[in-house]
């Protein structure tokens, strides 16, 4: 693929870079705007959503390198995330905890904000994904179909000149088509904060499916990944926070 985008002298513009500033332009734009149609305080989710994801930039860094600490040769290599390695899962952690005190400190209600994130982070997702595509990283396992994808340039981090399931194009477009589900979900929701438990249901079976033709380590009874025990339980609270808040709904409107 295009890990470098262009060169100007000295100075290095990566793909994967650029496609995650598009995709926290846009998902902070669809945020920006649904939190506008909810009656929230803009000045407040936009404090909120700017320092969530410099947390969830950093938590995903430091997750690549738990996972793949061969990478971290050179160690200051940790800060180069524009050249691609970042782990969803750290990023959500430490992007959640750092939101749980923005939400408690501004008095921001926490379902409303829960839902319209889960529409932004899928577009800003869908957006990194592409990044992968063009960088290399979270690649497939050897795959020998006609829709394989072959990585030729030196500076992919893919295994070089070998088929390869296309996972980062295939997430890419995943992510987009749910946040297209959840927003029709969203406006005919039966209630505040069953949008949140609907991503955590649609992303962690995607997850869950799609880690099968990763080329992650599997490391549970030689079959499942890490990745896959998170969306299991991704799932299972989804489902619950689904069951729970419509069910809070029907008691209010009773």
């Amino acid at each position: 693929m295009h890990p470098i985008l262009f060169k100007i002298g000295p100075i290095t513009i990566y793909t994967y870079g650029v496609m995650v500033a598009l995709g926290i332009f846009f998902g902070s734009l669809a945020l920006m705007k649904l939190a506008e149609k909810e009656g929230l305080n803009t000045k407040d989710i936009a404090d909120t959503a700017f320092w969530s994801v410099i947390a969830g930039m950093i938590g995903a860094r430091l997750f690549f390198f738990l996972y793949n600490p061969e990478y971290l040769n050179p160690w200051y290599r940790i800060f180069f995330f524009w050249q691609g390695g970042l782990v969803w899962y750290g990023g959500v952690i430490f992007g959640a905890i750092t939101a749980i005190y923005f939400i408690r400190k501004r008095k921001i209600p926490v379902w409303k904000f829960a839902d319209i994130t889960s529409i932004a982070l899928s577009i800003g997702l869908g957006f990194g994904r592409i990044g992968c595509t063009m960088a290399g990283c979270c690649y497939g396992k050897v795959c020998h179909a006609p829709f394989a994808i072959v990585f030729h340039n030196p500076h992919s981090a893919a295994p070089l000149n070998v088929p390869l399931y296309p996972t980062q194009p295939i997430s890419s477009l995943a992510n987009f088509l749910i946040a297209g589900i959840l927003y029709l979900l969203y406006k005919r929701r039966k209630a505040t904060g069953e949008i949140f438990g609907f991503y955590l249901i649609l992303y962690g079976i995607f997850r869950f499916l799609i880690e099968f033709w990763r080329a992650t380590p599997k490391d549970i009874l030689g079959t499942f990944s890490n990745n896959q025990v998170i969306s299991i339980i991704m799932v299972a609270v989804g489902i619950a926070i689904v069951i729970y808040r419509r069910k809070n709904a029907e008691a209010l409107n009773g």
